[in-house]
């Protein structure tokens, strides 16, 4: 995934018929081996400002916004329902 600074971007993490309530998302930030963002939202305020979660049209979608070179990066975005682990989806973030 290619980005200029100041873009935003999303990435759908998961399709699903739960609803998002029952959901956790976490972003896994794999080159610092740290979760990012996470909803529920328990996430640094500087992460909630620009990291965001939503459901449309049955996919779970990750929004970043205001896209720094420091956001550049392997990621994970993980979705559970309850302790199971229903999906991950790994992409490289690149930024321009």
């Amino acid at each position: 995934l290619n980005y200029v600074q100041g873009d935003s971007m999303s990435i759908s993490c998961l399709t699903t018929t739960h609803p998002l309530q029952s959901l956790t998302v976490k972003l896994r930030r794999i080159n610092q081996d740290k979760d990012i963002f996470m909803y529920p939202d328990i996430s640094p305020a500087s992460e909630r400002q620009r990291w965001s979660v939503r459901k449309d049209a049955g996919n779970i979608t990750l929004h970043l916004k205001n896209i720094s070179s420091s956001d550049a990066g392997l990621y994970d975005c993980q979705v559970y329902k309850d302790q199971d682990r229903l999906n991950v989806i790994r992409f490289d973030l690149k930024v321009k």
